[in-house]
């Protein structure tokens, strides 16, 4: 019995091995393919190639502070920055009042301001005398109060605004640059005043100018108090 199994069992595996020499090929082979994978590389490449198309930058204005942010123009869209903000795949690295610098990974740029010098304005608000202070006078349309204090992006189009520190705190903001054609021209406004309070309420942040030109919306008339070559000079506006 033990002789009959040693000499059965070998029988299948040498029947296979003389069919493999004989070279039958009706044994199946069975082909296992390997899965395709879809190139999705034209697509991330694509991509790639719009997340880093150039764009157009243009710094409108800039506001120094405890939080320094800037006015800028993307493509033409005008968009409000701080530090950290993302622009057309770029990253706000630094503020400064005269530029600002975006970074992308070890490539930075410092995008400056681009404006023409301000001519000198062909005519002045009128004089009056009272006291020690010079007092002028102007008169401004509604709409325009409206639309500077409704947008401020308007605003910074117009003016540049630093702020004056006296004695390491700020005492009030100076105009670097004003627009000859803007609505702070025709008030009286010229490039080196420091503008120190509106109705009497002092500037010290430009979150305190913002709030206070909020109120403007509603009045007929304001007070704008400057600093100009070291004396004090008040606008008188009247808003019609």
């Amino acid at each position: 019995m033990f002789l009959l199994l040693t000499v059965c069992f070998p029988l299948p595996l040498l029947v296979y091995s003389n069919l493999i020499s004989r070279g039958i090929s009706s044994v199946p082979v069975l082909r296992v393919e390997k899965p395709r994978v879809a190139d999705f590389s034209p697509v991330f490449k694509r991509e790639e190639k719009k997340q880093q198309k150039e764009v157009s930058v243009k710094l409108l204005a800039t506001a120094i502070g405890s939080v320094n942010l800037a006015l800028i123009s993307v493509d033409g869209q005008v968009k409000t920055v701080r530090v950290g903000s993302e622009v057309g795949g770029y990253r706000v690295a630094h503020i400064d009042r005269n530029y600002i610098i975006l970074s992308r990974g070890e490539e930075k740029k410092a995008i400056g301001f681009s404006f023409t010098k301000a001519e000198a304005r062909t005519t002045e608000p009128k004089a009056i005398a009272q006291g020690e202070a010079q007092t002028l006078q102007a008169v401004v349309q509604k709409r325009e109060i409206e639309s500077v204090t409704a947008d401020p992006g308007v605003m910074f189009r117009q003016i540049r605004l630093v702020p004056y520190v006296q004695d390491g705190r700020t005492t009030g903001f100076l105009f670097e640059w004003v627009d000859p054609q803007s609505i702070f021209s025709r008030v009286g406004i010229v490039p080196r005043d420091v503008l120190v309070s509106i109705n009497n309420q002092q500037i010290r942040s430009g979150e305190d100018a913002f709030r206070i030109l909020q109120v403007l919306r509603n009045e007929n008339s304001f007070k704008i108090g400057l600093i100009r070559e070291g004396k004090p000079v008040e606008l008188l506006v009247r808003v019609e």
